[in-house]
């Protein structure tokens, strides 16, 4: 018999009909493990760098953990994110999760129509407040669809960033000079916000030569926070200290200072929270002299979170509202290091699957620090 009738014989119609069958197997297996869908609602504009730095995490979390990740933005409209929800409520293939934020407290909303949707949806970034806790109630009870929240310590952020500032000051003016501090929040809702200024006045009350000259709002823009920076340091030209709630106001004001005949870094101190790769290079120069980030990857410890659900190893052996140590003050050498492990918002480095209860089965608790991020 020949070779071509060999290839016919049942010997290799058997051996073709196994190999058929270990690849629908095989199929079948990564399916269980593959690909879910999430669609995160983004509260901050497509181009805004925090969220930009925050979504591109996420994608690198998504890439590798096999999860189709959707991103629709709401441009900071709060009632757009509403209205991106019930978008994603009425379509007829649903996303497996839905990922949202509790931007100017649009949170109780948001969760509401998903849960009446029937649609899996997580917490990130923002809290519930205890008010609206008191309406919604907590995770899986009233709303069964809400399945937990990961948020950042943002008080310990604010404390973190005012301690830092105010120890610097000391190190840099003479001896018993007085400290009069401009605080810059982001906006009068938002959880992140108030939070941040509520453990950084606690800090302030503790310190005796400082003062809180003004506390104001930049609704986290850079633009809102030089225009009102221009204003504030020509009536109170007293102000050698500016703590802000997001690098975005920091710039703002340092454009303010420069415009006042002032040097920021030198006569006003700044600090400021985020990872953009200004603000990296700012507290590696020293411009600023206080930074804390890590929370812009909050939301791809959100997807690890979801990917340990979704197979089954369930976040809430840790707890179903989850606020581990994210952020961290951030050093000049930890910036430069920083800046050469991410640049241009490049996270593909970070094996995401190692922060894993599912694909690391000896892991005990979830690590989800910045400094982790540089190891």
């Amino acid at each position: 018999m020949n070779a071509g009738g060999l290839n016919k014989g049942p010997g290799m119609q058997v051996i073709h009909a196994i190999r058929l069958l270990v690849l629908v197997v095989a199929i079948m297996l990564h399916n269980q493990a593959a690909a879910f869908t999430v669609t995160f609602i983004s509260p901050g504009h497509q181009n805004e760098a925090f969220w930009l730095s925050a979504v591109r995490a996420m994608q690198a979390a998504a890439d590798q953990l096999d999860i189709q990740l959707e991103v629709l933005s709401a441009e900071r409209d709060p009632v757009q994110m509403v209205k991106l929800v019930q978008a994603v409520t009425q379509r007829r293939r649903k996303p497996d999760y839905l990922l949202l934020v509790n931007e100017k407290l649009a949170g109780p909303a948001m969760l509401s129509l998903a849960d009446q949707a029937g649609i899996p949806c997580f917490l990130s970034f923002n809290p519930l407040t205890p008010a609206q806790l008191q309406t919604s109630g907590l995770p899986r009870q009233r709303l069964k669809y809400w399945l937990g929240s990961l948020t950042p310590d943002n008080a310990m952020a604010g404390s973190q960033t005012m301690k830092a500032l105010l120890d610097e000051a000391s190190r840099r003016f003479p001896p018993g000079t007085p400290l009069h501090v401009l605080m810059m929040a982001g906006d009068r809702s938002t959880p992140a916000s108030t939070l941040r200024i509520e453990g950084a006045r606690q800090i302030l009350a503790t310190t005796p030569n400082a003062t809180l000259t003004q506390l104001v709002y930049g609704e986290w823009e850079s633009k809102r926070a030089m225009q009102q920076g221009i204003w504030l340091l020509q009536r109170y030209p007293q102000i050698n200290l500016v703590w802000a709630a997001n690098d975005e106001m920091a710039f703002g004001m340092e454009e303010a200072i420069r415009q006042s005949g002032k040097q920021a870094g030198k006569t006003v101190l700044l600090s400021a929270i985020n990872n953009s790769p200004r603000a990296m290079q700012e507290r590696r120069d020293d411009k600023l002299a206080a930074l804390a980030a890590g929370h812009f990857m909050t939301g791809a410890w959100s997807l690890v979170l979801l990917y340990d659900y979704h197979h089954g190893h369930d976040f809430a052996s840790e707890g179903l509202q989850l606020h581990p140590t994210i952020f961290s003050t951030v050093s000049r050498q930890q910036a430069q290091r920083f800046l050469q492990l991410f640049a241009d918002n490049d996270y593909k480095g970070i094996r995401f699957r190692q922060f894993s209860k599912f694909a690391n089965p000896a892991l005990q608790r979830y690590a989800f620090g910045f400094s982790t991020l540089l190891n």
